[in-house]
């Protein structure tokens, strides 16, 4: 179950993301903790993190250190200098954690960069899902999940697993976020002459996955792990309605720029708010709030319900930090055209509240296997 681990929500959300693994290690555990009252801002994150990492490699501990350099990394901009080395850490201590003999990994040439692709194989499987995240996710997260939620439930699958534009090293190979999702899809679909598929899409994901099924007619089944209307949701859902509507007339020149200044100040004391902006105009490649929201508010459902025709998945928490709840609701009443629709809310007895089901995942890959099967 979701622990309590920092004060902070952003802090607090991403220590059980990448510690979940590891809920009932005792040892663990009491690390996290002690470790999480050191933490007071990104500066001393990266710290703890960066020396727990070390230490659990010393240990021959490879999926801790894995985890505690993720943690560490995340918080890092592109242009820390430390970014590169911690996130070769994160990775090569994840996949010395993992037998890697049964994934073959690939990468697709896409515009001008490229996409890198995982594939799992499972002996006499005939279907194929095709597996993606969203805002923040790397190719590593998405493996584990396969591999400790998926393989054994789902025998008659294989997965295929990537990173599109804007997302690990997608991003690092020069190409940006796009919202037109099925664009590499289509190319992924085409490069492996799959003919149909299953998509899931995990946080922004949710969106991304939608969108691409809306215009991808090989896909067949569609998981929205979680839902997601729209992209601006995550910025505006803990604004003040006179900063919605400030955001809302962000073509205006003279707001932009009295928008600009407002988030710079503001974000200077809240994590979650400077996170959101500095990552959202590195995986945007904006270089200021304005533009950024002007880039975010093309990544929205709207307009696009009615070209679903799927049978679709839609999985959310009631304790959300990204996402209203009433958007569950909202969506599946919008499928007006969608073979049919499967929406399920998690409350916090059910250990699924929080965003992505962070604090109970099998609960969601329950739904999910199930949905498949």
């Amino acid at each position: 179950m979701y622990k309590n681990y920092h004060k902070d929500e952003q802090f607090n959300f991403q220590i059980n993301r990448f510690i979940e693994p590891f809920y009932y290690n005792e040892t663990v555990q009491e690390e996290v903790y002690l470790a999480s009252k050191q933490i007071n801002d990104v500066r001393s994150w990266i710290s703890v993190w960066t020396d727990l990492g070390k230490k659990a490699a010393l240990e021959n501990k490879y999926a801790l250190s894995s985890a505690y350099y993720q943690l560490a990394d995340f918080f890092m901009g592109e242009d820390d200098p430390m970014k590169e080395q911690t996130y070769q850490l994160f990775k090569s201590n994840f996949y010395k954690s993992i037998d890697t003999s049964g994934i073959e990994f690939d990468k697709i040439y896409y515009e001008n960069g490229e996409i890198p692709v995982a594939i799992i194989r499972q002996k006499g499987a005939t279907k194929t899902l095709i597996f993606h995240g969203g805002f923040d996710s790397y190719l590593e997260e998405l493996i584990r999940l396969v591999l400790t939620h998926c393989t054994a439930a789902l025998p008659d699958y294989n997965f295929l697993l990537f990173e599109g534009p804007g997302q690990g090293m997608a991003l690092k190979s020069g190409l940006p976020m796009t919202y037109q999702w099925e664009l590499p899809v289509n190319s992924i679909l085409n490069y492996y002459n799959i003919e149909k598929a299953d998509l899931i899409g995990m946080s922004l994901g949710g969106y991304l996955s939608m969108r691409a099924a809306a215009f991808e007619p090989r896909i067949e089944k569609v998981i929205a792990f979680d839902v997601y209307y729209s992209m601006m949701d995550s910025l505006t859902m803990k604004l003040p309605n006179k900063a919605v509507a400030a955001v809302n007339k962000i073509n205006n020149p003279v707001i932009a720029t009295l928008v600009n200044h407002k988030i710079r100040m503001a974000s200077k004391n809240d994590v979650d708010l400077d996170f959101k902006i500095r990552k959202g105009n590195e995986v945007m490649r904006t270089d200021k709030p304005s533009n950024l929201i002007k880039a975010i508010s093309k990544f929205t459902m709207a307009g696009i319900e009615d070209k679903i025709t799927q049978d679709v998945l839609l999985l959310a928490g009631d304790h959300d930090m990204y996402v209203p709840t009433e958007t569950i609701k909202a969506v599946k009443k919008s499928l007006v055209n969608a073979n049919s629709v499967t929406a399920y809310l998690f409350d916090q007895d059910s250990g699924g509240e929080r965003h992505c089901q962070v604090g109970n995942k099998q609960i969601a890959f329950d739904r999910i296997s199930a949905f498949l099967s």
